[in-house]
């Protein structure tokens, strides 16, 4: 009765093995929340070693709301005191530029001005694809089933293969494969964090997208 129930238990063991998805199938089940969401809103923190003193700098706070297939309004909540409270527009059907506006002040970006290269960097299909792309050829560890907080999540951690980037660790929530935090390495250790702290799918129309 012993050897039944312990070989009973070893197949349970088993199943929940078998239940945690491969690193490759976690990157898809991502890809396709990018391409299947039509809207959606998230709130991030973003901190970026500083090479002066080999520590994260300090926080960073941003918001943004991405309506399919181009519209995005992102809002710099915590950066700087020149920026803070700024929010930035793309809305392509009015005009293909950046429109920033902070208070009474207004400005406006050609879409590849330098200043803004990681406005567009910023929406989940990017991340996804960033992901992707850095997992091509690279060394994967075990998925591990962890609590982020209050949320429970697959971890995910991957070495890519010649990239200045030596080391990616994503947490995945369990329920819907969006991200909760995202780590990279390189050489010295840390470079750079996102940690989502909330996200929600409002229903966006285009209108939402102009000042």
């Amino acid at each position: 009765m012993r050897l039944l129930v312990l070989f009973g238990c070893g197949l349970g063991l088993m199943a929940f093995a078998q239940q945690v998805p491969t690193t490759q199938q976690l990157l898809q089940r991502l890809v396709q929340k990018a391409n299947t969401t039509r809207s959606y809103a998230y709130q991030w923190e973003f901190q970026e070693r500083d090479e002066k003193t080999g520590k994260l700098g300090s926080k960073q706070i941003y918001k943004l709301e991405f309506l399919k297939p181009h519209y995005r309004k992102m809002t710099i909540i915590q950066r700087d005191l020149f920026s803070n409270g700024a929010v930035l527009i793309y809305n392509p059907d009015i005009e293909n530029k950046v429109n920033a506006r902070k208070g009474l002040l207004r400005r406006s970006y050609d879409p590849n001005d330098p200043e803004i290269e990681g406005f567009f960097k910023t929406d989940l299909d990017w991340i996804a694809k960033d992901l992707q792309r850095l997992f091509q050829g690279a060394k994967v560890e075990s998925v591990k089933q962890v609590k982020l907080g209050k949320h429970e999540c697959f971890q995910l951690a991957y070495a890519p293969k010649g990239d200045p980037i030596t080391r990616v660790v994503v947490w995945l929530d369990a329920k819907d494969s969006m991200p909760r935090r995202i780590e990279y390495h390189d050489a010295q250790g840390l470079r750079s964090l996102r940690v989502f702290t909330e996200y929600s799918f409002p229903n966006l129309k285009p209108d939402d997208f102009k000042f």
